[in-house]
């Protein structure tokens, strides 16, 4: 169930979209601006979500051979919520001794728009390509009048860390004569590869990093599995669900090792580095700094960990959390409202 996806789509699609829309701010404190999006019922999971969730059978095992777990990040079923003309096309980056495929996505009115969105898949390190979040990318390119940059970064263990780091920074390195205004997003572990590309930006004066548009990312590597990060027993949820969010828990505490094991790929690093450990990072090179996550994702708490830091540190932090979905949400693109309004809200932050 890591990253199921559905082709049916939520009931009251529309009218939930408007009433998530018209959800104003519901806190500002320490430098983190908050809109908490909750469900009606409240606490409970989305019933497309719930489908993905409800059959973790108990003491869940993931499956460790790199095959499987590849086919776990396999995705299907979402819906172009375009209705602009755009232009997709693929590119290859060649810059600082490395040549990366990207997908760039524009509007076809804003082919020479100013300001670039470079993203970065989702995929636990090892799985995912770009093309998963190519429809949700589009919208995104469409909403903010950018373009985007979907990159299609060296995955491990074959070509293990730094290697999606250093693809991401070539690109970045490559646009900088182009745009004026770069910002860096991505999914899950791709997210952290973002930020991990934003430090270097920083340290090895290539550019600043307008903004960082992050959907529920995982930002330590090797944290403690009893540890608050992982506490499940400090999300709501209403009593007859909580065993199966319990469940999904158990599930990806095994992926954080697993996925960690594979991206060092046997390398005799520290993974309490930055690059590898985004939330144990100077807080201050990361400004704006906008988090998307789902109330019921098993990495919302070091994600709410990170937001806290760079907001006390840099007071520019925005955080949004969906009520009733869990991780990889932008599977469900053009099924669950909630992942509409997410996407929307992405694209002002850009």
């Amino acid at each position: 169930m890591l990253n199921d996806t559905t082709t049916k789509q939520s009931l009251d699609y529309s009218d939930e979209l408007r009433r998530l829309q018209g959800i104003g701010v519901t806190d500002i404190a320490d430098g983190v601006t908050s809109w908490v999006k909750e469900r009606d019922p409240l606490h409970t999971f989305e019933p497309l979500v719930w489908e993905t969730v409800a059959g973790i059978e108990a003491n869940p095992q993931l499956p460790t051979d790199l095959f499987s777990l590849r086919q776990g990040t396999e995705t299907s079923g979402q819906r172009d919520l375009t209705t602009t003309a755009m232009k997709v096309e693929m590119q290859q980056i060649v810059a600082m001794n490395r040549r990366v495929r990207v997908i760039r996505i524009a509007r076809e009115d804003h082919l020479n728009a100013d300001k670039a969105y470079i993203y970065f898949h989702g995929g636990a390190y090892y799985g995912g390509t770009p093309e998963d979040v190519l429809l949700a990318l589009k919208f995104v390119a469409e909403q903010a009048n950018c373009v985007v940059y979907n990159v299609d970064y060296a995955l491990a263990p074959e070509q293990p860390y730094p290697a999606g780091i250093l693809d991401g920074l070539a690109v970045v390195a490559a646009m900088t004569a182009e745009y004026a205004h770069i910002s860096l997003g991505g999914d899950s572990a791709g997210a952290s590869i973002a930020l991990g590309v934003s430090q270097l930006c920083k340290s090895m004066g290539i550019c600043e990093i307008a903004s960082h548009v992050l959907f529920y990312p995982t930002v330590i590597q090797g944290s403690k599995l009893t540890g608050p990060l992982w506490d499940d027993s400090q999300i709501t949820i209403v009593p007859e669900q909580r065993a199966a969010l319990h469940r999904s828990y158990q599930l990806f505490e095994q992926l954080d090792a697993i996925m960690s094991g594979y991206y060092v790929a046997d390398q005799a690093v520290d993974l309490t580095a930055p690059l590898l450990s985004p939330l144990l990072a100077d807080p201050t090179i990361f400004h704006n700094v906008t988090l998307l996550v789902g109330e019921y994702d098993p990495f919302r708490l070091q994600g709410e960990a990170f937001i806290k830091r760079v907001g006390h540190a840099n007071g520019d932090a925005n955080y949004f959390r969906y009520g009733g979905i869990s991780h990889a949400f932008l599977n469900f693109t053009g099924n669950v409202p909630a992942v509409e309004d997410a996407l929307m809200t992405a694209a002002k932050f850009i």
